[in-house]
């Protein structure tokens, strides 16, 4: 069988679709199991055992790059993880590379010789540009010590590396889609791969907009898995559905274009029109979603493990995009959207106009889940050097962001986060006000907080709030730490 259940964590606990007082009453049960599952840590508890997650993204795949014409055809991964903030923030890079430059093997003083860069471009279609750091926070290049050691294997040079680290001064979110750049032993741009997550999700799924019939989509969603690069791009879908046509049982109908279809489109809403396929048009003439499809295996069940689509789209192109399911006659019955399924703030700076002693650290995870009025974020975190004024719950008439821990619409740390950020269109009311944080007195006389699966119904989906500030308050509302969530590795 087919196993997605762990795609993102955390079940949804209310409806995947609702209107009027329904949702109104599944949100008032959440904000209520939301403060009872955090006040249930007291003076008593100890952190939860959870292992921190990491913001990590990779380079799946490499080709050369625009312009070079040698006989290195450089191959490999590279996965990049996100540490720090500002002037702490740093990428931690290993790589496993095959096809690198033999004259790599021994030292070399061209500038870039042998180098492997983030740069400042986001397509391998066209030059990459310059090599990519916060030069505000950073002053000297901090690209210009990071290469490779190229060893023989066999009949090929391979190179390997782990946890080679690199101040930028950026986050792992502010390097997502850019591009990563091989030199060879004279400082030659010779391959281009792109940043992206390894792997993305459609969480939940909701009846297409002006669908009025009886089949509710379902299920354990779609996993979608980042390969190649350019021409090459695709992606690798994964997944486990129910309540669809079970006309599809024998497949799809030749008489109806996308019939028993599961698809990409380029609209970026549930909410209206999704229009047609999401493809590179410039690469591919022929769409390659028109006979992708899927059977149905028992009931209104479907499930595939690994059906390759090859758009000449990297994965971050897709992110936030719809995701179709047709039924047999090809009519679009139900809607989900492209999203990391799990980010990460794993790092804390003093607000920007914060000048108290608390200097907040630790990480809050945030798995997504819902749709449209029913999309929400599902809060766990560790944090250190909280206000200890917030060991009891904020008393009747505190301030509403009393010890809080919210998502805001800012996504900066060096500025204004502006207010909390939900979509105020399908939530009728501010749901972060009801997220408050427990502090316990730890060793060392550290007052710290955990809390684990607070979901707070935003009507935002992961896409939304990727990048976003995540703000903790103290007592008495005040903003005293920032952080900026990216990717977090699944």
């Amino acid at each position: 069988a087919l196993h997605l259940a762990g795609l993102c964590g955390v079940a949804a606990t209310v409806p995947e679709t609702c209107t009027g007082s329904e949702c109104e009453a599944a949100y008032d049960e959440v904000a209520l199991l939301q403060k009872v599952e955090i006040r249930k840590h007291d003076a008593s508890a100890s952190l939860y055992s959870s292992a921190e997650p990491v913001a990590l993204q990779v380079v799946a795949a490499f080709t050369q790059h625009v312009g070079y014409t040698g006989e290195l055809e450089t191959q490999g991964t590279v996965s990049v993880k996100g540490l720090g903030l500002l002037e702490s923030a740093e990428q931690v890079l290993s790589w496993k590379l095959s096809g690198v430059d033999p004259e790599c093997s021994k030292s070399h003083t061209a500038k870039n010789a042998c180098g492997i860069h983030i740069h400042q471009g986001k397509s391998c279609y066209e030059d990459a540009g310059g090599h990519y750091w916060n030069t505000t926070l950073i002053e000297t290049d901090p690209w210009h010590s990071i290469t490779y050691k190229a060893e023989k294997h066999g009949r090929e040079y391979v190179a390997t590396a782990h946890d080679v680290k690199v101040v930028t001064g950026l986050t792992n979110f502010e390097v997502l889609s850019h591009t990563m750049i091989i030199h060879n032993s004279i400082g030659g741009r010779v391959a281009c791969g792109i940043i992206t997550p390894r792997d993305l999700g459609v969480l939940a799924f909701t009846p297409y907009y002006t669908y009025a019939g009886d089949f509710k989509v379902g299920g354990m969603g779609v996993k979608i898995t980042a390969g190649g690069v350019t021409e090459s791009a695709s992606q690798t879908l994964m997944w486990n559905v129910n309540g669809v046509d079970p006309k599809c049982r024998e497949g799809a109908s030749k008489e109806f274009p996308n019939s028993c279809g599961i698809h990409i489109h380029q609209g970026m809403s549930c909410g209206d029109n999704a229009l047609g396929h999401f493809w590179n048009k410039t690469t591919y003439e022929m769409d390659p979603w028109a006979n992708v499809g899927y059977l149905v295996s028992s009931g209104t069940q479907t499930w595939d493990k690994a059906r390759e689509v090859t758009t000449g789209l990297e994965a971050t192109d897709v992110m936030g995009h719809t995701m179709i399911v047709h039924n047999y006659t090809g009519g679009r019955i139900a809607c989900g959207i492209i999203a990391t399924c799990t980010e990460i703030v794993n790092a804390f700076v003093p607000y920007y106009n914060y000048h108290g002693d608390l200097q907040v650290s630790g990480f809050v995870k945030v798995v997504g889940a819902g749709i449209l009025s029913t999309a929400s974020q599902t809060l766990s975190w560790m944090l250190s050097d909280v206000d200890p004024q917030c060991k009891t719950p904020p008393a009747n008439g505190a301030n509403a962001n009393a010890c809080g821990i919210h998502i805001h619409m800012g996504m900066s740390c060096t500025e204004n986060a502006d207010g909390h950020f939900y979509n105020p269109t399908l939530v009728s009311a501010d749901p972060w006000t009801a997220v408050q944080y427990l502090a316990v007195k730890g060793k060392g006389g550290v007052w710290s907080t955990s809390g684990k699966n607070a979901k707070v119904i935003t009507g935002l989906n992961n896409h939304d709030v990727l990048g976003h500030t995540m703000v903790v308050h103290n007592s008495l509302g005040v903003r005293i730490a920032c952080g900026i969530l990216n990717v977090a590795e699944e």
